[in-house]
């Protein structure tokens, strides 16, 4: 009998600390949507990542282009000034690394002809990609917007 009564104090107390352990992360702050589409040289630009970073409050608001350019936010963005992002990454099989020796000049030793295409790497220029230096921005409106398109250039 006394094993039971332990046994429910401690199945209570578990019940307890996870139900009060629950739900007090931080509230997600009022969004709105934001759709539109990419271009890269005039050119719709496939699979790049749209990052909308508000000033005022800790949070992104993320999407990534389709074959089209289009994309849409996935959570929306915080209305207000939002600082814009681009990036595209380009899966290569290595990775420039001249402390360990592994440089362009090693990629043609080990037969690879064209060293920048078996590099992987961001193909959008910094200074779309790069949050410091992006500047790029959007205030967004209360209500979101369906229009917001950026027009890139890899020059």
């Amino acid at each position: 009998m006394k094993w039971l009564v332990r046994s429910g104090l401690v199945w209570t107390l578990i019940v307890v600390l996870l139900v009060g352990c629950g739900g007090g992360g931080r509230k997600k702050p009022k969004t709105a949507p934001v759709s539109g589409t990419v271009f890269l040289d005039g050119q719709p630009a496939a699979d790049v990542e749209v990052s909308f970073i508000s000033d005022t409050a800790e949070f992104s608001g993320y999407g990534k282009t389709n074959s089209e350019g289009k994309y849409e936010l996935v959570q929306g963005a915080v209305p207000g000034l939002n600082k814009i992002t681009f990036s595209k990454v380009k899966k290569g099989s290595f990775t420039i690394d001249p402390e360990a020796g592994m440089d362009e000049e090693q990629l043609r030793a080990m037969g690879i002809s064209n060293p920048s295409e078996a590099v992987g790497g961001e193909t959008i220029p910094a200074d779309y990609s790069d949050a410091t230096k992006s500047k790029i921005t959007y205030d967004v409106p209360d209500g979101g917007d369906e229009g917001v398109d950026f027009r890139l250039t890899s020059k």
